[in-house]
């Protein structure tokens, strides 16, 4: 009886790992989705933010798809989906936004509003912040962001761009006397 009883508990604990486990692996499938996409894009910065040493060790990126013109009958909080045109560069611009979601076949980007004023309004993407190593030195002025999108819209930050080519972050040795 007590050998039973010990066995269940084994299949008890096993079946609460495959659980977490299973939870654990839905949850890195959802936010990789973006990565395993085929559609890349190159989106234009707007001046970035210094680091903030309270927060950590990250840049806030501005992007010019932030600032957009108003859609009639959008208010903060409402998903917007910005469709981007390629320039003769490469790189991703604004063509115009809608409140509906575009086909699949179209190039877009998911977003929210954060504020609107006048005829302008604010929309975050969600790849405003990039983190980055301690002690390390990152050149942001004509920055450009490689970005990949999920057919939902939704995009994660691939590589950071200066001139087309990739910046290289520096890191610098810290001793106990610097």
């Amino acid at each position: 009886m007590a050998e039973k009883s010990i066995h269940q508990e084994y299949q008890k604990l096993i079946l609460a790992l495959v659980v977490i486990l299973g939870i654990l692996g839905a949850f890195l499938v959802y936010v990789s989705i973006p990565l395993l996409s085929s559609r890349t894009v190159i989106l234009a910065t707007q001046p970035v933010d210094p680091f903030d040493l309270i927060r950590g060790q990250y840049i806030t990126i501005g992007y010019e798809i932030g600032s957009i013109p108003v859609i009639a009958g959008a208010e903060i909080g409402d998903q917007v989906y910005v469709l981007l045109q390629e320039d003769s560069n490469g790189t991703s611009r604004y063509q115009f936004a809608s409140l509906e979601k575009p086909s699949k076949d179209d190039l877009f980007i998911r977003g929210n509003v954060q504020s609107v004023y006048q005829d302008t309004m604010s929309v975050e993407y969600g790849i405003e912040q990039y983190f980055f190593e301690r002690n390390a030195r990152l050149d942001a002025r004509n920055m450009e962001v490689k970005v990949k999108l999920s057919d939902a819209g939704s995009a994660r930050i691939v590589e950071l761009l200066h001139d087309g080519k990739p910046i290289q972050i520096q890191y610098e040795k810290k001793t106990l006397t610097s």
